[in-house]
């Protein structure tokens, strides 16, 4: 990282980061260009460990890429406000940058990243259709590593 005074390392301020984020990217491997996705999500953290969950059609241009590579990059970020300072005008922000292997979930995994997705997006007591299950694919990326970085978010 260029500046290493903005690097947040603590798990736990990271967790705090993916907390209020609302959204993240996903960054798949498609040939030439990189095939970036923004998705709901949700999380499990336990021991240092960080598994994402995400969701979407069977079908696509998603799901055909990550049958083909499972490695993926995530990207996540808070934009709390612009500033104006003497020579530029920058953003106030929190980010991470996680990377993992991405793999689709099935039964009661599928069910846990589907009830964590909920819990993350403010609908933890939602009961999941159970009828909308074989049409879903519910991913969960496994995080091999992750790294958080900040701007003067309270200035």
């Amino acid at each position: 990282m260029r500046k290493s005074k903005r690097e947040i390392t603590d798990f736990q301020e990271i967790l705090d980061i993916i907390q209020n984020m609302d959204t993240i990217r996903i960054g798949i491997h498609d040939g030439t260009y990189p095939y970036v996705v923004p998705v709901s999500f949700g999380y499990d953290a336990a021991d240092g460990q960080l598994t994402f969950y995400f969701h979407g059609a069977k079908e696509g241009k998603k799901a055909g890429l990550l049958a083909k590579n499972p490695h993926v990059c995530i990207e996540g970020d808070i934009c709390y406000r612009f500033k104006d300072t003497i020579s530029s005008v920058t953003c106030l922000y929190e980010s991470i940058i996680a990377y993992g292997k991405c793999e689709l979930t099935t039964g009661g995994e599928a069910v846990h990243g589907l009830e964590r997705i909920l819990c993350h997006c403010g609908y933890g007591s939602h009961e999941i259709n159970a009828s909308a299950l074989p049409a879903t694919a519910v991913y969960k990326v496994t995080v091999a590593s992750i790294t958080g970085k900040c701007r003067d978010k309270h200035n």
